[in-house]
């Protein structure tokens, strides 16, 4: 199709046949001012502050819904299109409080910006308003209708991004609002809390309840990250303060899910990582009790118990768990404290990214997320994907290099300066089978929970009562922490730097919001475990893990923090 050449305020550009005036305007880097449109929604054209002056046309069009023609003059800031601007403004102010001093959304509602921007301090146009009360009986979403300027995008995020069709515009004329069928509460409603509405509001008509009073915007600090929840992969904004996540905030420049988010991502993801039932110290038994203890005692003791019992039963008398929840470099370190500081090959990972019931994260979300929908949700662990990449497999390396094959794990003895075991190790039932036969003296299970999730919980019960000695890393005290000899308190995605990869082989960067409750990160808590154990590892930073990964790897090869850093990047 041939291309179309217009000018836009004195210069030419070039665009195709499809594109409006707006997104031209945009290509050339001419903001101009919307309330209504969002490139990710459909374009209704409703709220006319994006007019601007087309010559030969009478008019003073919306630019979000005008095609370009070929040979089209556009001009944005005529004094007439300025003076137009002012008026859409005016009029909306008309009937909006003035209340910005108290609003949670100043310094994001786009409405207060374009008032600054255009000089508008107050509305000249006098008449009836709205008196509407706040909604706020939900446990996520605070609706106040009187700062709502209908423009339609929460309307059309919940039909075109969620695919729900939660709500529409209710009533005509002055007493047209946005309201469930029925003009029903949204907790009367089926709206299923995504909040993809509230991401795409641009005023403070719906606001996150769960950070209101907490800060001003400009009081948090965003730091973009990836969700921990499943393996979609989706990235979202931590909003911190005082080295505390506030709340979750959508994040438009994803690659994988924009602005879109799920309740439990957007809601949950607060309540987990600051829970009263994070472990915050690690835990040794004594006398049959799991008690506080310093991380330098727990450490000793774990370094001295394996190395007591692989001296007097061998290597594969242990055994290593992986999680599929944990960052890619702390997972690699995992499989290399296994196989060159421990010397077998018996690491592995649930294989099937949903092989159980409902996962750790879900017990400590929001109380509120279970209560009101009353859903158990079931989802796949976010970083299955990474596991398997990452070497945590008995037969496989990280890259999928075969343990079996000289020549591929002749490069890691290389770079890891030992001598690596060529046979295969332990599945994941292989350990439990050996367990409850005898032939598995330890293990060391990183952020998992079989007792839970795996199906046949009795039997992975009567494994672990078995064992000489076992050590769970974990962020909570769970069912296979209480049968645990030494509990390490592990460090949540929101207090680490790395990467996850999404089911899709996606590798997204995770980045630190906070310092790490436990007071360490777990790639730290292995590489000091591998020191004390007499392997000596040092890495200044998770980047130089990844580095380590990638130089041994082809797979990985051309994979940095750098290129990764914007919308990550995906192996074949």
């Amino acid at each position: 199709m041939k291309p179309v050449k217009l000018t836009i305020d004195g210069k030419e550009v070039q665009v195709s046949t499809e594109t409006t005036v707006l997104e031209a305007a945009e290509q050339m880097g001419i903001h101009i001012p919307r309330l209504c449109y969002d490139p990710d929604l459909s374009s209704v054209g409703a709220c006319r502050l994006c007019i601007v002056e087309i010559e030969g046309r009478r008019n003073l069009p919306a630019s979000c819904v005008t095609a370009v023609n070929e040979g089209m003059v556009v001009h944005t800031s005529t004094p007439a299109v300025i003076e137009a601007r002012k008026t859409v403004l005016e009029l909306l102010l008309a009937n909006h409080p003035v209340d910005c001093l108290t609003c949670e959304k100043l310094g994001e509602c786009m409405l207060a910006k374009y008032c600054y921007d255009y000089g508008v301090l107050k509305s000249p146009f006098t008449g009836e308003k709205h008196h509407y009360d706040l909604e706020a009986d939900n446990p996520f979403i605070v609706r106040d209708l009187n700062k709502c300027i209908l423009c339609g995008r929460c309307i059309r995020a919940c039909a075109e991004i969620t695919g729900k069709e939660i709500i529409d515009f209710s009533y005509r004329g002055f007493n047209t609002r946005v309201a469930p069928f029925g003009d029903t509460p949204l907790s009367e409603s089926e709206c299923i809390y995504c909040g993809n509405c509230v991401a795409f509001c641009p005023t403070g008509a719906l606001s996150e309840k769960q950070m209101l009073g907490l800060g001003r915007r400009w009081n948090f600090k965003k730091v973009k990250t990836t969700c921990t929840f499943c393996g979609t992969g989706c990235s979202f904004d931590l909003r911190v303060k005082d080295d505390k996540v506030m709340g979750v905030t959508s994040n438009p420049d994803n690659a994988v899910n924009g602005r879109a988010l799920c309740i439990r991502g957007r809601f949950g993801t607060r309540d987990f990582i600051h829970s009263d039932a994070r472990l915050t110290t690690p835990l040794i038994r004594r006398d049959g009790k799991l008690v506080p203890a310093a991380w330098d005692e727990a450490m000793d003791f774990v370094a001295g118990r394996l190395k007591e019992i692989t001296k007097q039963y061998g290597p594969n008398s242990f055994a290593a768990l992986s999680s599929t929840r944990f960052t890619n470099e702390e997972i690699y370190l995992f499989q290399k404290f296994t196989r060159a500081v421990v010397g077998t090959n018996n690491i592995d990972h649930y294989p099937s990214p949903c092989h159980g019931a409902m996962y750790r994260e879900d017990a400590y979300c929001s109380e509120a997320i279970r209560e009101f929908t009353d859903i158990t949700t079931l989802r796949c662990q976010n970083n299955v994907q990474g596991a398997s990449d990452m070497g945590a497999l008995s037969k496989s390396l990280a890259g999928y290099q075969r343990v079996d094959r000289q020549e591929e794990r002749s490069k890691f003895e290389k770079a890891w300066e030992v001598s690596l075991p060529g046979d295969a190790g332990l599945t994941v039932a292989e350990m439990f089978d050996q367990a409850n036969q005898g032939g598995l003296k330890a293990m060391y299970i990183l952020g998992e929970n079989p007792v839970l999730s795996d199906p046949n919980s009795e039997y992975i019960q009567s494994a672990l009562t078995n064992l000489e000695f076992l050590v769970v890393h974990d962020l909570f005290l769970t069912e296979t922490a209480a049968y645990a000899d030494v509990v390490l308190p592990a460090a949540s995605f929101a207090e680490t730097d790395g990467t996850f990869t999404n089911n899709k082989r996606r590798v997204q960067r995770v980045r630190k919001a906070i310092e790490p409750i436990p007071g360490q990160t777990n790639w730290q808590t292995i590489a000091a475990l591998s020191t004390k154990m007499g392997y000596q590892m040092e890495y200044p930073h998770p980047e130089q893990i990844f580095s380590e990964m990638a130089s041994l790897t082809p797979l990985f090869a051309h994979f940095n923090y750098k290129e990764m850093d914007k919308k990550g990047m995906e192996w074949p």
